[in-house]
Formats: structure tokens, sequence, C-alpha cells
């Protein structure tokens, strides 16, 4: 233990060293001038210098080994502040304590100087972040995209019981973890006039002229996998960006009045999903999703490339994973840049482009399945348009033979029907493999809204539950919780959480019952704290009321936290609370268990009370 300690204070007065250096050479601050969130930034550079060579080495020893990779693209990711998981990842959370001790800083003072990264919104983006982080920690090839919010969703204010949204400005700060890649800039092209020519073996081919040109900025963030060695794997989240290309911004439209034409291009990345409720709206979402699909294609292929001189090998080492419908354009671009840059026959690069695309479906509610407008479409897409056009139409023949007096089934299955393009039917037309996100969902999914294509491709449909990490949300969330647990059963659940059911073994155990249930206190505890400080009610003067003094820490705990619109679990959540409220006012002598049901979500125009339900 002596030698254990010694090695610690060692590597603490090194890491003090290295927190001094970035302090003198990037801020011009000493230490003890430094506020606590230059402090944070150079103890996040510090930490990151631990990170570079094994992100490197990740890297270099997948592209010389020539593994299949997956690439994996979503709209969404939530990964959370990215110091604590990285430290608790690196396994450093005692040394970062025994820094902050010797500089006499405070642990959650340096915490809070990070902002919650705004790029997702649900589960959507959870789901994919927990992918990545155990993607990096069982040291799987991967690379994921995403497109770098510049606002997010939004940040959520409640006055008068009314939901106010403001700019969630997650990016106003420099950002310790990420790095801007300049040379891996690319350009993606909208609008324009397609003009017909044909490839090497007669496939009609698009090109386009006087179209817009969109420069592209990536953005790299280390997704660090979990490791109590050295040997700790690195996996790349690429987020692009239009902010930062001068050329975006169309000067002449600014100088003749049309001011939103002049910036539209400049603010494609500013916000998470913009409101379709209007043209520029609809128009603005379409075009985020293809530059996401395309810039991700580009950088894909040129990955590729750098270690193949051709694509006789794409289908085998190349899998491109497309997290709900909203990268679907994949099947589309790729078979258009096969067909159109690389020569190939159109079957060839359409199946090429079935063996590596993989879908995940999330939800059958209607709004996870995008239908866009057929004259939006063209216009913005025209060359892909026509690339979709021809899949169909090659759908629509493959379903006629098979049910030749089922001219309802075509019409349903269609990818093109009614002014409208189906991308979920795109997805699964051009994808080897569908996923839901559940046993149940999985099996929805194949007999209701997708039954005709689970017909038509059962070999494709197939299931994979959703999941979150046990290191973020465990490990580092609750660490008396995840210590309770290694003491019982050791610390392999961190790696491989079926041993987690060892557990059951101490279920009845007396003295493991009364620390589970002092733990739980002491989180709740938490949480009344987190919301006095955080969270407040405003009245029309703007005059501020915190909610912790409505809650009773012995009382139950009934927690419904999720984006608010029409999920089953919300209304029968909320129905729930209005049958206890009534029991409550029809029977006021009965007992009843004290009970503090906080509902929250953000939403247009919502309401978000903080209720009390005991025997009062």
């Amino acid at each position: 233990m002596a030698e254990q300690a010694l090695s610690l204070d060692q590597l603490s007065d090194d890491l003090i060293r290295k927190v001094k250096s970035h302090l003198i050479n990037h801020m011009g601050r000493t230490l003890d001038e430094a506020n606590s969130d230059e402090f944070y930034r150079a103890l996040s550079f510090a930490i990151r210098e631990e990170t570079m060579m094994n992100w490197t080495a990740t890297a270099r020893t997948q592209q010389k080994a020539q593994v299949r990779t997956l690439y994996y693209l979503s709209m969404e990711y939530m990964p959370g502040r990215l110091f604590l998981n990285n430290i608790t990842n690196l396994c450093s959370m005692d040394l970062v304590k025994l820094v902050l001790q010797k500089t006499h800083r405070s642990f959650r003072d340096i915490l809070i100087c990070e902002e919650d990264p705004g790029l997702g919104n649900g589960g959507l983006g959870r789901l994919a972040s927990c992918f990545l982080d155990s993607l990096a920690t069982h040291h799987y090839p991967a690379q994921a995209y995403g497109l770098r919010y510049q606002y997010g969703i939004f940040e959520q204010q409640l006055w008068n019981g009314l939901q106010i949204e403001a700019p969630d400005c997650w990016l106003l700060n420099e950002n310790p973890w990420e790095f801007r890649r300049d040379y891996r800039r690319v350009h993606v092209e909208f609008c324009g006039t397609p003009v017909s020519s044909f490839n090497l073996h007669g496939d009609e081919i698009m090109e386009l002229r006087n179209a817009e040109d969109v420069g592209v900025l990536p953005y790299d963030y280390p997704i660090v996998g979990y490791s109590q060695h050295q040997d700790f794997s690195v996996v790349t989240l690429r987020l692009w960006s239009t902010k930062d290309s001068p050329r975006n911004f169309l000067l002449q439209r600014y100088n003749a009045g049309r001011l939103d034409q002049a910036a539209e291009n400049t603010t494609l990345t500013d916000v998470l999903y913009p409101s379709d409720n209007h043209e520029i709206g609809k128009r603005i979402r379409l075009k985020q999703e293809y530059l996401l699909v395309s810039a991700s294609l580009q950088d894909i292929i040129r990955h590729h490339l750098a270690n193949y001189s051709n694509f006789r090998q794409f289908a085998d080492k190349v899998r491109i994973q497309i997290n709900d419908t909203h990268p679907s354009l994949v099947i589309a671009e790729l078979t258009r840049i096969l067909t159109k840059d690389y020569d190939l026959p159109w079957k060839t690069a359409f199946d090429m482009t079935v063996e590596c695309t993989g879908y995940t479906n999330h939800t059958i509610l209607s709004e996870a399945l995008e239908q866009w407008d057929q004259t939006l479409f063209y216009y913005l897409l025209p060359r892909q348009y026509k690339v979709i056009e021809r899949i169909n139409q090659e759908l629509c023949t493959t379903i006629r033979q098979k049910y030749p007096q089922e001219e309802d089934r075509v019409r349903r299955m269609s990818i093109i029907e009614g002014g409208k393009v189906r991308m979920a039917h795109l997805a699964i037309a051009g994808s080897h493999r569908i996923n839901g996100v559940a046993a149940l969902h999985s099996k929805i999914i194949t007999e209701t809204i997708f039954k005709d294509f689970y017909e038509l491709y059962p070999e494709r449909f197939t299931n994979v539950t959703n999941g979150v990490t046990q290191r973020r949300w465990l490990l580092e969330c609750n660490q008396d919780l995840a210590s309770f647990i290694s003491e019982r059963i050791g610390d392999k659940w961190i790696t491989q959480f079926e041993e987690i059911g060892a557990l059951a073994n101490y279920a009845s155990d007396a003295d493991s019952q009364q620390q589970f249930l002092e733990i739980k206190r002491k989180c709740k505890l938490r949480l009344i704290t987190y919301l006095s400080r955080n969270s407040v009610q405003r009245d029309a003067t703007g005059k501020s009321e915190p909610f912790s003094s409505l809650i009773d820490v012995d009382s139950l705990f009934d927690v419904q936290i999720k984006r608010i619109h029409e999920y089953k679990r919300q209304l029968m959540s909320a129905l729930h609370l209005i049958m206890l409220y009534h029991e409550m006012i029809e029977n006021p002598n009965h007992q009843r268990i004290k009970r503090t049901v906080i509902f929250a979500g953000k939403h247009m125009n919502c309401y978000a009370p903080f209720i009390r339900l005991d025997k009062k």
C-alpha cells in the first residue's frame, strides 16, 4: 500500500506540473491566479495527453490489420460530460481527486465547468453514445459520425408554470475535448440542374451543374474505452459543422437584402431538429440529413481507399449502421457514388450497399418514419431522387413477381407513394439487417408496420436490445453503489454486466439491505440538493422559487423524465398521477405511502409541475 500510495503521489505531482504548464503556455495564468474554468481546461488538456497516444495507436493498429470497420451514423448523440466519463474509464478518479486536494480545488466546482454536449435530446442519442462506449471498451474497430450542433435542442426554463425555450450555448467556451480537423474538410452539393450521362457499363448517372456547394468541417471527439490498464482503445466521434466555412455565407444575397437565404448554409448545423412547421424548417432538416450522409460517406470511402486500391473488398471491410431513418440517404448516396465516381455496374453497386448497410428502427410512431415531400426532395437532391426512383422501380418489380395479384401490396411497400418519399422503406430496401431495439418492439415491426417487408425479406429482420452502459450509469454516477456491488461480487461486472446476477445472493442479507438503503437515501438527498440549486420556478416578474422545499426525502420518488410527446409510458404515468390525486381527495384519511412525483421533460408550451402526494 505504501508503494502504491507513493506511486499515486508521484503521478499526482506529475499531473500538477502538466496543469501548470498548460495554464502558463495556453492561458498566461499561474496556478494561484487561475479560476475554476481555467483550471478545468488545463486539467482536461493534461488528461487529454494521456489519451492521444492510445487514440493514434488504436487507429494505426486497426488500419494496419485491415480489419472490418463499423461506421455509425446518427443525427443524435448524448455522451454527457466527457471529463468525468474519461477519468472514470481511465481509472484515474483517485489520482484526479488527489490533484484537486493538493491544489486546493473543489471537485464539484471543476465538474460544473464543463457544459453538457448539446448533441441529442433522448433515447436515440443515449443509445448511440452508450454503444460507442461499449465499442471502445471491447476494442471494436469503429468510427462514428454526427453533426456538431451549435446550440443543441434548447435550454429549458420555467416561467409561471410554462416552458420558455432559450439557446443551449454549450459551445460558448473553449471545449478541451474536441479537435478541429481542417485537412479533412469536404464539400456537399445541393440543388442544381441534373444532366444525364452514362458510366462505362451503360448505367445512367447524373452530373450536377450550378449546384450549391457547402463546405463542411469536421471536429473529432475521443470516446475513451474503459480499462484498468494502459491498453484502452479510443473510438473517434467525428462531428460535421458548416459554421466555420466562409464560402457558405452568400454575400451577394445578403447585399440584395435576402438575409435568410444568405446565411442558410452557414446555419445548417446550428440547431438539432429545426421546427418543420414551415417550408424553411423542412428544407433545413433534409439538408442536415444529406449533409451528414454525404460528408460521412466521403470520409468512409477515403478511409477505405487509404488501405485498398479498389472496391473489391469494400463490401467485406465496411459496415455502415444507420441509427433510425435520418441517415437513410446512405443507400441512395453510396449507390450513386459507386456508379458515378467509380464506374461500378448498378447491380454491383446496389448489392454492395445492401451488404454494407444496417438499419436500426427506434419506434413505430409516424414522426420517426420520415416522409419527405417529393417536390422538395427533387429540388434539393435531384441526383439522389433519380437513384431512389430506380431502387423503387426494382423493388416494385420484385414485389409484383412474388405477389402478382396484389397491386395494393406494391402501393403499400413503394418507397415513393402519394407524393412522398418514405425513408423507412428506403432503409429497409437498402439494408441487409433491420433491427428493433427490444424483443417486443422487433416483434411488433414484423407483425404490423413492416409486415409486408418481413414477408419479402424475412432473413433481414432481427433484434438488438437497447441498453445503456453500466460504466457511466452506475460506476460513474453512483460510485457508492458501484463500490457496494464490487465489495460483494468483484469488479467483472464493469465490463461484463451479466456478472451482476451474482448480486442476488445478497438479496436477503440484512447488512447488505441496510447499506443499500443508506446509499439510496444519500442519492435522494443529492437529487434534492441538485434541484435546489438548478431547478427553479419563475413567476411573471422573474422571481424564482426552488422546488426542493416540496420534497420529502423519506417519500417514494416516482420519476418520469423523457422528452414529452406521444409516449405510452408518459401517458400511463400521468393517468396514474391523476388517479392517485382523486383517490387522495375522495379518501383523505386513508393510509398511504408518501410519494413525490417528478414528471419532467422538454416540449413546446408544456407544464412541468412538481406535485407532492402524501397523507396530508
